[in-house]
Order: C-alpha cells, then sequence, then structure tokens
C-alpha cells in the first residue's frame, strides 16, 4: 500500500481511469489475502469436521462412562 501511494503521490497528473487501472494491477497485499483466505478455509473445514464428529464422540463417552460406572473400585 505504501507503494501505491508514492506512486499515487509522485504521479499526481493521472486521470482517475489511470489510477484504477493501477490500483487493479497493484500486487501488494495479494499474499496478505491468500493467507487470510486460506485461513478462513481451513478454520471452515475444521468447523465441519467438528460437528461431524461431535455426535459420534459423545456416545464414545457415554458408553465409556456406563462401563466404568459397573466396575467396582478396590
Amino acid at each position: 500500500m505504501i507503494k501505491c501511494a508514492k506512486k499515487c503521490a509522485e504521479n499526481s497528473g493521472w486521470t482517475p481511469i489511470q489510477r484504477m487501472k493501477n490500483w487493479m494491477t497493484d500486487v501488494d497485499g495479494a499474499v496478505t489475502v491468500d493467507w487470510v483466505v486460506l485461513t478462513a478455509t481451513m478454520t471452515v473445514i475444521g468447523g465441519i469436521i467438528v460437528a461431524m464428529t461431535v455426535d459420534g464422540t459423545t456416545d464414545v463417552g457415554n458408553q465409556i462412562s456406563t462401563v466404568l460406572e459397573n466396575k467396582p473400585v478396590n
């Protein structure tokens, strides 16, 4: 963004269309956007996996609880 601000300041005589073309072709921050999109995608996938497995893990936990309740403590 700093580069873009410097370019815009240096070329203050640019027309609005030239500025828009410069803004559209500027790649500053593209890696950050990619990182944010990938992180958000992985978060959503993780949430889906948790939602799909929570019932099964709860059932297994309840079964273990039942088995342990029936065992005598020495």
